[in-house]
């Protein structure tokens, strides 16, 4: 009996081995605080979790202890039908499961009047497709000043050995001060395994910039994230002559001569035109 299974078995052991990697199902655990300064004290705050797993929110009262400033919070989305949350000072916390199917932004938001209600409008989910699995890779970020106001940032790619990774995409993105995401780019990278782009110039303001590496040609995902401040030094106009609001004094004597000889030549024609009509 023994040897009629022996083959089944390394059969299924080598289907096992090579077959390409999947992407396993496991669970989202979340906090969130809630209080009139906004979830996790933030106006825009922004959680990524994948599509397809998992995901258990609980949800914090974060008022003042004399205070009793109750939430209705519900979460919103295509194909989504969850029910209300309530957290008050007599219920501190409540959790909700879910698992959502599609990529996209899901809101969360307070339905009651509430103080602080205006910052617990902006929060949200974003839903991302699953990250592709494999080697592990991992990914660092730069960001360097530049003479001009803008930033420099370089990513650089490695796997766990340390080998620089080249000729892959690394996808750029800006958190922007309304708590949204700009992208900047996918630079391929080099044969140091780095990337590098531009990032706009934003003086006086804390730039969040992360760099991700979706995976593939059986390397796994990787991302990573870093924050820069801008210069408080704005680039200086220096107004032209032209605009200056006291010109040189050599400009003003040129232009007096121009305006001078247009009147003296308006004046010669008008005194023609009379000379001509008295004869």
């Amino acid at each position: 009996m023994l040897q009629k299974l022996t083959p089944a078995l390394i059969l299924a052991f080598l289907v096992a081995t090579i077959s390409p990697h999947s992407v396993n199902a496991y669970s989202h655990t979340i906090t969130i605080s809630v209080s009139e300064e906004g979830f996790n004290q933030s106006g825009n705050y922004m959680v990524e979790v994948e599509a397809g797993h998992q995901i258990t929110i609980t949800f914090h009262y974060d008022e003042h202890p004399d205070q009793d400033n109750p939430h209705e919070i519900r979460i919103l989305g295509r194909g989504l039908d969850l029910p209300t949350v309530t957290i008050s000072r007599e219920h501190p916390t409540a959790s909700i499961t879910f698992t959502p199917t599609e990529t996209g932004i899901l809101r969360i938001l307070c339905i009651i009047p509430c103080i602080g209600m205006d910052q617990l409008l902006g929060g949200a989910i974003k839903v991302v497709k699953p990250h592709t699995s494999g080697a592990q890779t991992f990914l660092s970020i730069e960001l360097e000043p530049r003479d001009d106001g803008s930033n420099l940032a370089r990513a650089v790619l490695q796997n766990a050995r340390g080998k620089p990774i080249g000729d892959v995409p690394i996808h750029f993105t800006l958190t922007t001060a309304v708590g949204g995401e700009l992208e900047l780019g996918a630079p391929i990278t080099i044969d140091n395994g780095s990337a590098v782009i531009a990032i706009p110039a934003a003086p006086g303001k804390v730039l969040k910039v992360s760099a991700q590496f979706e995976g593939g040609g059986g390397f796994g995902f990787a991302e990573t994230s870093a924050e820069i401040s801008g210069s408080e030094e704005s680039v200086k106009y220096v107004p032209s002559a032209l605009s200056s609001p006291t010109p040189p004094l050599s400009l003003a004597l040129i232009l007096l001569v121009v305006l001078g000889g247009v009147w003296a030549i308006f004046g010669s024609v008008l005194y023609q035109v009379f000379q001509i009509k008295r004869s």
